[in-house]
């Protein structure tokens, strides 16, 4: 520790508990101000830290983007940063409160100190790495540690003295301050050798010489560990395969804003970027000319972005904009582009909020047409365009988009495509698509960086080695696109939604295990494996082969009754139903009763029934004592429709339908709807 302040320390050592759980917090308000705080890992995916860290009135309210970095170095005095232990953008933060400054005047009463907590929620295990610190709801008087990341510290700061507890609100008043930045850090307390989390940092007087911390006692106890609960789904069998720890600046499933200057670097000076779904940015240092921005041999999905200033080094994963100080650049695939060039109809380039926008319409299904379609109806388009001719629009587009004025040529033949029925949003399409405006908005002095993969929604794919996150939609994986690890394998999660595996052969050319929940296909050709989690179809070249649980899989040999294989839609639809709480039987009973049903039975005594639920379901012919066993059944009163579900769900039809040669494969787990 070197002494800094008379009674306040800087911990050097951030590598051991409790400095590893101490986080630097950084939160970004709607109106842009970036404000500086303290927080503690106390469970896997869970930080605890103060509600005015993550919400204030005065910056437009609630932050539009939280940053976690455990075990920092800063000291803003001297601009240095680092982060040995990664930084990490939270999916979710979360008060106790909707505003902490209850009567307005900005200032923090006792009473409101004891509800400023707010906890941050992560998509990552960040406790695997670092550990998590227990909290303690004891009350009473104690001595006390207290850490965090003051303004004016050289680091991690630390301080000591007794904390005395104030139930009525709650609080804790210690006679030591370190002042502001360290708000939402911890008071400790140490029990038998290990450190417990008492308090977290709320207020103070500005000569930092006592400080108030919300107590975590009563119903502040319960509403921390309750919320801390409720976002444990963020934390599956999918987030092993997200990359924590030195030199990883890992985003979240949401909209994310990182700092260049604030990310993890490795002693090499680089980092690697993973933004992840939505649109992520990172607010660059310094005029985009003192960078160097190119692919990444071996993955197309990959930017590396080199500063000549610092040196520094950046691998970007589903980033989707550089801000620069002089403009920024959108990290788009080919057909994402597409979008935004449509802006330059207008002589400007995309704001990152309107390209969010087209890109999630895009990815949830609106076509490129429909959205140029749109553009062509807007004012902005009436008024640009609308007061001239055939042969001005055409003029206009050659000077407004491309930048130049057109040769007669050119002007002649769009005059003539337009004077022949071709729509000006059609046209605007063809020069804003046109070869000459692609290398125009994707040049150096463009504002288009073209990758194989660019996530910005939360219906789109994260493709990276070895794994690929699917989304709450439904989705297509393609055997072909993916990217295997050095043990030949890559890892699928597909999660809700109904997800289709498309293969590059015949069902007969891969072999299926099942551990679990986890699909094992492996291509005995390429000798390849896919493990499959929440993939709902395999579609061989030859046959779809449907993934499911038993509770699942009696809904699909329903088919069987009609003696065809389900279809994809179809299936959906049910397990759409099941989820709202229709049972299996109320589904049997919709099967008997339907038309196709009807055509194929309702003519026919019991016998004949029987006869051909052994021919349709079972495709074989009826023993004599089985046929006369059902016979019996049917004229004694079984309906038809249970006698259907007797035939379906029988052990023989299980056999006939799971096998090499059917259509379901049965896992333990999989989520459809």
């Amino acid at each position: 520790m070197n002494r800094w302040y008379p009674w306040m320390n800087e911990i050097t050592t951030r590598s051991m508990s409790p400095y590893k759980e101490v986080c630097f917090i950084q939160s970004i308000f709607p109106d842009g101000s970036v404000v500086r705080g303290s927080g503690t890992i106390t469970g896997n995916n869970d930080v605890l830290t103060a509600l005015h860290v993550i919400y204030d009135a005065e910056y437009g309210g609630k932050a539009v983007s939280v940053t976690v970095t455990p075990g920092a170095f800063v000291n803003a005095n001297v601009g240095s940063f680092s982060a040995p232990l990664g930084t990490y953008a939270a999916n979710s933060w979360t008060g106790i409160s909707g505003n902490w400054d209850t009567n307005n005047d900005r200032l923090l009463s006792a009473s409101e100190s004891g509800r400023d907590l707010a906890v941050i929620s992560l998509d990552v295990n960040i406790a695997s790495l670092t550990g998590a610190l227990a909290i303690s709801s004891q009350t009473g008087n104690f001595v006390a540690t207290i850490d965090g990341y003051p303004a004016r510290g050289t680091g991690l700061m630390e301080d000591a003295g007794i904390a005395v507890y104030y139930d009525q609100y709650p609080i804790y008043r210690i006679d030591v301050g370190l002042g502001a930045g360290a708000s939402g850090g911890p008071m400790l307390q140490y029990v038998n050798g290990a450190p417990v989390v008492r308090g977290v940092l709320s207020a103070g007087d500005t000569a930092d010489t006592y400080s108030i911390y919300a107590a975590l006692t009563k119903d502040n106890a319960t509403w921390v560990n309750s919320t801390s609960a409720a976002n444990d789904g963020l934390v599956d069998a999918s987030t092993a395969y997200r990359s924590i720890g030195l030199g990883i600046s890992s985003g979240s499933d949401n909209d994310d804003t990182f700092i260049q200057a604030r990310l993890s670097y490795d002693n090499s000076n680089s980092t690697t970027v993973y933004g992840y779904k939505g649109a992520d940015q990172i607010w660059m240092r310094g005029y985009s000319t003192s960078y160097s921005i190119q692919g990444v041999s071996g993955d197309n999905s990959v930017l590396y972005v080199a500063d000549a200033v610092t040196g520094q080094k950046l691998y970007l994963h589903d980033v989707n904009a550089l801000v620069f100080q002089d403009k920024t650049t959108y990290i788009m695939t080919a057909e994402q582009a597409q979008i935004a060039r449509l802006y330059t109809v207008f002589d400007r380039i995309p704001d990152l909020d309107g390209l969010k926008y087209w890109t999630n319409l895009h990815a949830s299904g609106t076509s490129f047409t429909d959205i140029a379609q749109t553009f062509a109806q807007t004012q902005e388009f009436a008024t640009r365009y609308n007061s001239v001719n055939n042969s001005g629009f055409a003029e206009q587009l050659y000077s407004t988009i491309l930048g130049r004025n057109g040769d007669a040529s050119g002007v002649s033949f769009w005059t003539g495509q337009l004077d022949h029925g071709m729509s000006r949003g059609e046209a605007m399409v063809q020069f804003t698509n046109s070869v000459e405006n692609q290398q125009l908005t994707q040049g150096t002095s463009g504002f288009i960086q073209v990758v194989g993969d660019s996530a910005w929604t939360n219906h789109d794919l994260v493709s990276e080695k070895g794994v690929v996150f699917g989304s709450k939609f439904s989705d297509s994986f393609n055997e072909s696109q993916l990217w295997f690890d050095s043990s030949l394998s890559s890892h699928l999660f597909g999660y809700q939604g109904g997800d289709t595996l498309h293969l590059q052969s015949n069902a007969a050319n891969y072999t299926r295990t099942v551990n679990g929940d986890t699909l094992v296909v492996t291509n005995t050709t390429t000798h390849q494996s896919m493990y499959l989690q929440d993939v709902d179809m395999l579609s061989f070249q030859d046959k779809n082969v449907f993934v499911l649980t038993e509770a699942q899989a009696s809904v699909a040999r329903l088919y069987t009754i009609f003696d065809r294989v389900p279809d994809f839609d179809g299936l959906n639809y049910w397990y759409g139903q099941m989820a709202q709480g229709m049972t299996f039987k109320d589904i049997a009973n919709t099967f008997a009763q339907t038309s196709e049903f009807a055509t194929l039975y309702s003519a026919v005594d019991n016998r004949s029934f029987a006869t051909q639920l052994y021919t349709t379901v079972l495709g074989r012919a009826a023993d004599s004592q089985g046929l006369d066993y059902w016979t019996g059944r049917l004229d004694h009163g079984m309906g038809r429709g249970e006698a259907m579900v007797q035939f379906t769900d029988s052990v023989e039809n299980q056999h006939l339908t799971a096998g090499n040669d059917g259509f379901i494969q049965i896992v333990g787990q999989t989520d459809w709807a």
